[in-house]
């Protein structure tokens, strides 16, 4: 599987910001002035070590859930305004990032890069779509766009070669969960 950097970052104070083609692939539109509401934060899910998959929290509510029993679930952030969170400590850990101490008054920091990635083929249909004018949705492969965020180091983890394999097996354990909670009413496809 081919992949394609959508941004690098480097979070020297332990801060990085959601770029622009990451919020609109997973769906996160937040709701102006709802600083309390799920549609407003993201959640980081474990793909083997030193990847971390991204997703806007609301609209893989579902998915969320199959995520936490089978403890992949990383950790939430709640991006403010210009789209800038603090990294949360488990995904910190998980990314193996080396945080240091800046000073008595500068707080923890990284010299670590970071790469937000994606799949090839999502890229391009992604691009395809807005380049038309329309707005995206999701990709034809499922329901949720597959972003990921991993330490910039080159070779990528090992983790990554066998990402597209890992994400099938995953959300095929999404599934059950989805019809019965749509079933019963109370929740909606993730994506829609």
């Amino acid at each position: 599987m081919e992949y394609v950097v959508l941004w690098a970052s480097h979070p020297s104070w332990m801060t990085l910001q959601l770029p622009r083609e990451v919020a609109d692939l997973i769906g996160y539109r937040p709701e102006a002035g709802a600083q309390r509401d799920p549609s407003r934060t993201v959640s980081f899910l474990a793909r083997g070590p030193g990847v971390a998959r991204v997703v806007a929290t609301h609209p893989a509510r579902e998915a969320l859930a199959v995520e936490t029993v089978r403890s992949r679930f990383l950790a939430t952030a709640r991006p403010g305004d210009r789209h800038v969170f603090t990294l949360p400590t488990a995904l910190v850990g998980h990314l193996g990032l080396r945080v240091t101490q800046r000073g008595p008054r500068a707080g923890r920091g990284s010299d670590d890069g970071l790469v937000w990635f994606v799949p090839a083929p999502e890229y391009y249909e992604y691009r395809a779509v807005v380049d038309d004018g329309r707005a995206w949705t999701q990709p034809s492969s499922g329901p949720l766009a597959h972003v990921y965020l991993t330490r910039s180091l080159y070779p990528f983890p090992e983790a990554v070669q066998g990402l597209a394999a890992l994400e099938e097996q995953i959300e095929e354990e999404w599934r059950p969960a989805i019809r019965l909670l749509q079933r019963v009413g109370r929740a909606r496809r993730p994506g829609s």
